[in-house]
C-alpha cells in the first residue's frame, strides 16, 4: 500500500472517529445544547412603569392574558393591540376577525376595562407594527413604553424598536409571553416549539438581512 493511501486512510478514520465524538457529545449534552440555542431569542426587560403596554399581534391568548396581569398589576393603565393580520381560518364562520381583534376580546374576557384599551387595527409584520407604535407614542407624547410579544421573540423586538424609540427620546421596556402551547426551556420536546423556533430563527435571519 502506498504511503499516499496509507494518509488518506488514516484521515478518513480519523474523521470518522471525530464525527463519532461529536455526534455523541452533541447527544450527550443536548439538553445543554437547545436550552442555550432557544436562550439567545429571549431578551427582555424587568418590569416598569410605563406610559402604555402595546401589545404585538397575534397570541392574543398568551399575550393578552400576560398584558392584563401587568395591568393588574399597576405597570401601566393603557394597553394598545396593534395589527392588522385575518385570521383565515374563522372566514369559515363567516367572521372577519384580526389577530389584534383576538387580543382585544381576551383582555375583555378577563375583565380589562374598555376604556383601558386602544387597538390600531394595522401592521402585519414586527417592522410595519414598529413604525405605527412609533408614530403613536410622538402623537401621544408618550415617553417610556412597555412593548409586549411572545417570549421567543423578544431579540427581535429589542432590534426593530430600541434604537428607533431611542431616536424619539422614548425609552423601551420588552416583555415577553410565555406559551402555552409549549415550554421555551424545551421546546425540542414538543412540534409547537420545533416550529416555533423553526420560524423565529428563518425571521430573525431575514430581518438581519433585509433591515
Amino acid at each position: 500500500m502506498g504511503t499516499q493511501v496509507k494518509l488518506l486512510l488514516k484521515c478518513a478514520i480519523a474523521l470518522v472517529l471525530a464525527l463519532v465524538v461529536i455526534t455523541g457529545a452533541t447527544y450527550l449534552f443536548r439538553n445543554r445544547i437547545f436550552t442555550h440555542a432557544v436562550t439567545y431569542f429571549i431578551e427582555q426587560d424587568s418590569l416598569q412603569t410605563a406610559d402604555a403596554l402595546f401589545v404585538l399581534s397575534g397570541g392574543g391568548y398568551d399575550r393578552g392574558n400576560e398584558a392584563a396581569k401587568i395591568f393588574n398589576a399597576g405597570y401601566t393603565s393603557k394597553i394598545i393591540c396593534t395589527g392588522g393580520n385575518p385570521i383565515v381560518e374563522l372566514r369559515i364562520f363567516s367572521m372577519d376577525t384580526l389577530e389584534s381583534d383576538m387580543t382585544v376580546a381576551n383582555l375583555r374576557r378577563l375583565q380589562i376595562p374598555d376604556s383601558c384599551i386602544t387597538q390600531i387595527r394595522y401592521g402585519t409584520s414586527t417592522r410595519e407594527e414598529a413604525d405605527t407604535i412609533i408614530n403613536f407614542c410622538i402623537a401621544n407624547g408618550f415617553k417610556k413604553v412597555m412593548v409586549l410579544s411572545s417570549l421567543i421573540h423578544t431579540h427581535r423586538v429589542n432590534d426593530v424598536f430600541r434604537e428607533q424609540l431611542k431616536e424619539k427620546g422614548i425609552s423601551l421596556i420588552v416583555r415577553g409571553a410565555s406559551s402555552s402551547r409549549f415550554d421555551e426551556m424545551h421546546w425540542w420536546q414538543s412540534e409547537d416549539g420545533l416550529i416555533a423556533i423553526n420560524n423565529e430563527w428563518i425571521k430573525t435571519i431575514y430581518y438581519w438581512w433585509k433591515y
